[in-house]
């Protein structure tokens, strides 16, 4: 792909001197190539996998619409970042890796901020909570634990599938609940106050403030990896490049595909058993609130979206950052009685 970069690039008269230009070239080579080979899967797991089951709702129409979209959103969004990353790493000596740290740092920030505000409701309609009992005790809930609530959504998460969810997003006084229309028909409005009381509990106990701290960490140490592996010619030269001419990108990449993944693999086990006692955690957090439905709403839930209800403890371990329905609720279950015994 790298060559065919080039290849183009030169009817652009583009030359290698060029390399930012054709890295952002190579990068969208890279993903319509990527879009390419996944599509016959996620054709398959769309209309064919997921039709079986009963969940997909989307029309051929509306998943070109979504991968046209998708695309265009990556280029738009990914190609300056890209070209500015690759400029900092060229441009800034061996300290590099903090200008791209902050980089990252910004960019995690300003994603965090548009995603939900701006580039989800491209894809899904977002319209407020109607007046009622639900949407009078979320607030009471909110206000119980001075969560800044500012706004409630419900989502149209069934025009593509009947799989359900609920998510918070927003920055410090401004905090939004969403929930999905799939939900709503699925549980009942206590077990969606149960169900917010775990997701509430993720904020209350710092998880998000934590999970972010720990993925800028994580951007941190491998930039600062890959500063120290930049020039490690045998890396370039297995691959049949030279030092000094590999471009950054392609050094970038192999970096992450060969040096840092066995490391990756490590951390990313850290995080996900840091997840799961997440998970528990916020599980406590709302049966703590006094929400007595979190165990029935949960299992609902599991159950439309045919969710794991138990697997091998160790596979779990491993692979699910969400416990299975059985352990969870198992420990809910021993919650429930330490809660009831101290109240006595």
């Amino acid at each position: 792909l790298w060559k065919l970069s080039i290849d183009l690039g030169a009817k652009l008269s583009w030359t290698e001197a060029d390399e930012i230009k054709l890295s952002c070239l190579f990068f969208v080579l890279m993903t319509f190539a990527g879009e390419a080979t996944g599509l016959p899967l996620s054709i398959y797991s769309t209309f064919f996998l997921e039709k079986k089951h009963g969940f997909n709702k989307t029309t051929p129409q509306l998943f070109v619409k979504d991968k046209i979209q998708s695309i265009i959103l990556t280029f738009a969004i990914g190609s300056p970042v890209l070209a500015l990353l690759l400029y900092i790493v060229k441009s800034t000596g061996k300290l590099f890796y903090l200008y791209a740290w902050a980089l990252m740092f910004v960019f995690s920030v300003t994603m965090m901020t548009i995603y939900p505000a701006f580039i989800m409701p491209i894809f899904n309609k977002f319209d407020p909570l109607p007046e009622g009992d639900l949407k009078t005790s979320i607030e009471a809930l909110a206000s119980s634990i001075n969560y800044p609530l500012t706004k409630l959504f419900i989502i149209d998460g069934s025009k593509r599938s009947s799989h359900s969810n609920a998510f918070m997003f927003g920055f410090g006084k401004n905090k939004r609940i969403v929930l999905f229309d799939t939900l709503m028909k699925q549980v009942t409005n206590d077990e969606i106050l149960s169900i917010l009381g775990h997701e509430l509990g993720h904020w209350a106990l710092s998880h998000t403030l934590v999970n972010f701290i720990v993925t800028q960490l994580y951007f941190g140490a491998a930039f600062f990896g890959y500063g120290l592996c930049l020039n490690t010619n045998y890396l370039y030269s297995a691959f049949g490049f030279d030092r000094d001419s590999v471009p950054t990108l392609i050094s970038l990449i192999l970096f992450m595909f060969y040096f840092w993944a066995p490391l990756d693999k490590v951390i990313s086990f850290l995080l996900t058993i840091n997840t799961r006692m997440a998970e528990f955690a916020a599980d406590r957090y709302s049966i703590g609130l006094g929400m007595k439905t979190l165990q029935s709403g949960l299992t609902k839930i599991h159950i439309e979206n045919l969710g794991s209800m138990k697997s091998d403890k160790w596979y779990s371990t491993y692979h699910y950052s969400h416990p299975p329905l059985a352990e969870r609720l198992e420990a809910m279950a021993v919650e429930e009685k330490r809660v009831a015994g101290k109240s006595k």
